[in-house]
C-alpha cells in the first residue's frame, strides 16, 4: 500500500477551509496552518467596524469547526518561505513537510502604490482593521460631543469610504444607521443625523459588478440613510486634512 499523502493547507479562510472540509474521508492527512486560530467570517466585518456585533460572533475556532474530521490537524503559524524542491513549508519557528500544498492565504488591501496611505485610512480585512474603524467612528462622535467650533465639529462628523463595492457599500448604509438611528438620543451637543457620509467609487456606479438596476436600487436605500455618492471619482491624496479627488463625474 502506497503511503498516505501528506496535504498542507496555508490559509483558515474560506479557500483553506472548505479545501481541508471537501478532503474528509479522503486516504490523506491533512495540516491546516494559518497564523490565526479562528476562522473569520469577513462579509460580516463591516458589522464589527460599527459596533453591531463584536469580534466573536463572526470568529470561530478552525479545531472546532475541523474537531470531527480526524484526518485534519491545525497548526498556529507564520508562513515566511517555501522549500518547493525539498516540499516543505518553512515557518517563522519551524517547517512542514508536505506531498500535496494548497496555498489560500487570502488578499490584501491595495493602496495603488500609495502605501503611506494606510495609516489614515485603514482597509477592513481584519478583526484589528473593523476595532480600530470603530474607535475612530465613536471617537469622532464623542470629540464632536465637546467640540464648541462649528467648523471644526462638522469636520469631525465627516467620513469617507473609498470604495462602493459590496464592503463600501454596506459600511456606508451601517454608518448611515448608525448616525440616523442608533445614536440618535446619545448626545446633547450634537445631532449625529448630521454626519457627513461620502462614498467615493472610480466607476460609474455603486456596486459595479452587480446589474445596473441592483446598484440604482442600492443607491437609493443609501441617499435615504443620508449617504451621499460620488461616481466616477479617483483619490489622488490622502492626508490629515481631508481626500483630494480627481473626478469624471457627479
Amino acid at each position: 500500500m502506497p503511503e498516505r499523502q501528506r496535504v498542507v493547507i496555508v490559509g483558515g479562510g474560506f479557500g483553506g477551509l472548505y479545501a481541508a472540509r471537501k478532503l474528509k474521508g479522503a486516504a490523506v492527512d491533512v495540516t491546516l496552518i494559518d497564523r490565526r486560530n479562528f476562522h473569520l467570517f469577513q462579509p460580516l466585518l463591516y458589522q464589527v467596524a460599527t459596533g453591531g456585533l463584536s469580534p466573536g460572533e463572526i470568529a470561530s475556532p478552525l479545531r472546532a469547526v475541523l474537531s470531527r474530521q480526524r484526518n485534519v490537524e491545525v497548526l498556529l503559524g507564520e508562513v515566511v518561505d517555501l522549500d518547493v524542491e525539498g516540499r516543505r513549508v518553512i515557518l517563522r519557528d519551524g517547517e512542514a513537510a508536505y506531498d500535496q500544498l494548497v496555498l489560500a492565504t487570502g488578499a490584501t488591501d491595495h493602496y495603488f502604490g500609495h502605501d503611506q496611505w494606510e495609516k489614515l485610512a485603514p482597509g477592513l480585512k481584519t478583526v484589528e482593521d473593523a476595532t480600530e474603524i470603530r474607535s475612530r467612528v465613536l471617537l469622532a462622535f464623542e470629540r464632536a460631543e465637546r467640540e464648541t467650533d462649528p467648523a471644526a465639529r462638522r469636520a469631525l462628523l465627516n467620513f469617507v469610504i473609498v470604495g462602493a463595492g459590496a464592503t463600501g457599500v454596506e459600511l456606508a448604509g451601517a454608518l448611515g444607521e448608525i448616525a440616523n438611528d442608533t445614536l440618535r438620543h446619545d448626545f446633547r451637543h450634537i445631532n449625529p443625523a448630521e454626519a457627513g457620509i461620502l462614498l467615493i467609487e472610480g466607476a460609474d456606479r455603486v456596486l459595479p459588478t452587480f446589474p445596473p438596476s441592483l446598484s440604482a436600487k442600492a443607491e437609493k436605500q443609501l441617499i435615504a440613510l443620508g449617504v451621499r455618492t460620488r461616481h466616477s471619482a479617483l483619490v489622488t491624496n490622502i492626508d490629515s486634512e481631508g481626500v483630494t479627488l480627481e473626478s469624471g463625474g457627479k
